[in-house]
């Protein structure tokens, strides 16, 4: 397996490229990117690896990024909000009237920006989460979720919507707009700043999608006792981030054309580490990116301030939200700046900002792991040696 590292690192952060090589001599990395900004300038640009067996990891690769894409997706709503074509305080059921079924009338754009909607799965999840005909209509999405229960009082408590998340905010962009995030995302977002990333992938660019290498067996103790209460026939109503075959074959699901069209904005995002850094670089600097104001610096400062803290229903440990975006906590990649928000990705990739330091990263891999407690993480040895360059 070839771990050669291309591209390149600006003067004084070679340690970056240091790091990143790291990773694949001691961390199980197969193949990746990885890139950074500081104050509006890439100071680190790397890829290297396999994408897939035999296959280099070229410039232009990109992959599947899981529950990364809810920064896009949350982008998206916000510049449209912006735009007054979205109220977060508004009523989910004023834009998708359906959705007031099963006590849901009261449900906002905020409580599911924030978690705390409780809308996390609805019945029959299991029978069709498994089927990229589901995923591909999205009518059949719609209709699934107006079914659904919230498993808590909306507002009372949150907990992470890992599937529910980007479907719902998809369907009221849908409602609202006549056009579906993915696409909103595409004109508002990704073209303005020249981003190789995509919710909904065009049929053309799928032989430049890495393969997901499913994660090999889990020798800590404590992470595979975690894991284990995610699937089927366990807790229940956590078992919705994942289908019938649990956390073990989801890269084989992910690995399928069918998914990669889907427009899925809570994890089915397809792009580079450059575009997630190029994304959050315009987050950093005041919403500007490329001469482009995407949002404005006062709505940057409203959606990356703390919104939810404390005990996450679904995920059992302490998470802090802000509107859409994750916030640091010691299981986030990106903590080591309290300013910095963003979000990660089941199997590790991650992007965030950090304003007050003006830094941008993003890091896509695709071997998907799921390090114990106390083990540093491929995202968090880079961001650690990219910090340490700042100094």
């Amino acid at each position: 397996m070839s771990r050669e590292v291309h591209g390149t690192v600006a003067p004084g952060f070679e340690p970056v490229r240091a790091a990143f090589a790291a990773n694949f001599t001691e961390r199980g990395e197969v193949g990746a990117a990885f890139c950074a900004f500081v104050e509006g300038k890439a100071v680190a640009d790397l890829w290297g690896g396999e994408a897939r067996p035999g296959v280099p990891w070229a410039e232009d690769t990109i992959a599947v990024v899981f529950s990364t894409t809810k920064g896009p997706a949350t982008l998206t709503v916000q510049a449209l909000a912006e735009q007054g074509a979205l109220d977060l305080e508004a009523r989910v059921a004023s834009y998708w009237p359906e959705f007031a079924a099963e006590g849901k009338g009261d449900i906002t754009l905020r409580h599911i920006l924030t978690h705390t909607s409780g809308v996390i799965d609805f019945p029959g999840y299991r029978a069709v989460v498994d089927d990229p005909a589901w995923w591909l209509d999205l009518d059949a999405v719609a209709a699934s979720f107006q079914g659904a229960s919230p498993a808590w009082e909306p507002g009372t408590a949150h907990g992470y919507h890992g599937v529910s998340f980007g479907l719902l905010l998809g369907e009221v962009v849908r409602r609202a707009t006549g056009r579906t995030l993915g696409t909103a995302f595409a004109e508002l977002v990704a073209r303005p700043l020249g981003i190789d990333f995509h919710i909904g992938l065009p049929t053309s660019e799928g032989g430049r999608v890495a393969a997901l290498l499913d994660h090999p067996p889990i020798t800590n103790p404590v992470m595979a006792a975690y894991l284990s209460m995610f699937n089927p026939g366990t807790l229940t109503g956590r078992a919705h981030l994942c289908g019938e075959q649990g956390f073990a074959q989801i890269g084989r699901q992910f690995n399928r054309p069918e998914l990669w069209a889907a427009e899925f904005p809570s994890g089915g995002g397809i792009g580079s580490a450059r575009a997630l850094a190029a994304m959050y670089d315009a987050l950093a600097n005041g919403g500007a990116g490329r001469g482009r104001q995407i949002v404005s610096e006062a709505s940057v400062a409203r959606y990356s301030a703390e919104a939810r803290n404390g005990q996450d229903l679904v995920l059992l440990f302490d998470t802090r939200y802000g509107l859409g975006y994750q916030l640091p906590t010691p299981f986030a990649d990106f903590n080591l700046s309290p300013t910095a928000f963003g979000h990660g990705g089941l199997g590790g990739s991650v992007g965030f900002a950090d304003p007050a330091r003006r830094v941008a990263v993003g890091y896509v891999p695709n071997q998907l792991l799921f390090p114990g407690p106390g083990e540093v993480t491929r995202g968090a040895a880079l961001a650690t040696a990219l910090y340490a360059c700042l100094s």
